[in-house]
């Protein structure tokens, strides 16, 4: 069969953008039960599936890990891994500078994020703000893992001040870049920050399979 006649075949889509949503974000954890202490009982997000595998997809080597699924108010999830078999340690799970790492989560009050502040301080995890951001105002703490955890309620003008911020945003990103590009091309380097594919040169695929991955499912207990 031609690949003319192959593409025939195959049915049209229509790409769907932007995607309508996160189903999920993932992150590593330390312990399962410590994470799940403050993702269910400190933010309220019920665990939903706790997946235990012996083999990672498409890698080869066995692979004991944990992968833990909370769910958002939306239906959506965060998702963690226990891997306690890799090669970390400890700094993996050192605080993240929120401009490296941080997750936001919204609530609809100023009233209801302050009373988040006095429950997430009562349950032992220190938690700062509220932040005036203009646009919207934050609350921010730590999980177990070293990653930042903002709360977040929009401003009364938060609409009006998107609306104008969106109206000259390439341009704005265009004269940034201009000004910005020497100092990275000093620091990466032309070819890093002109990069739009994947740097192989940064990927370790010497745990990949040369076969095809096998479905992935929980091993049989």
């Amino acid at each position: 069969m031609s690949d003319t006649a192959v593409a025939a075949d195959k049915p049209q889509v229509t790409l769907k953008t932007p995607l309508h949503h996160i189903h999920h974000v993932a992150y590593r954890c330390r312990d399962a039960e410590q994470t799940r202490w403050f993702w269910e009982e400190v933010m309220g997000f019920p665990l939903r599936m706790a997946m235990v595998f012996d083999e990672a997809p498409g890698m080869s080597g066995k692979c004991d890990y944990m992968h833990l699924f909370f769910q958002m108010g939306d239906d959506n999830f965060i998702a963690f891994f226990d891997s306690p078999d890799d090669d970390i340690n400890e700094a993996t799970f050192r605080a993240k500078h929120g401009f490296d790492l941080h997750i936001a989560f919204e609530c609809d009050t100023m009233e209801e994020l302050k009373a988040w502040r006095r429950r997430i301080n009562k349950m032992g995890r220190p938690c700062f703000g509220a932040i005036d951001h203009a646009f919207i105002h934050s609350i921010y703490m730590y999980d177990p893992n070293g990653i930042q955890v903002e709360i977040t309620v929009k401003d009364a003008k938060y609409n009006e001040i998107a609306e104008a911020e969106s109206k000259d945003a390439k341009e704005i990103l265009a004269k940034w870049t201009a000004m910005t590009r020497e100092r990275k091309v000093q620091k990466f380097g032309a070819d890093a920050v002109d990069m739009r594919g994947v740097d192989l040169g940064k990927v370790d695929l010497s745990k990949m399979k040369a076969e095809p991955p096998k479905p992935h499912h929980k091993p049989a207990n």
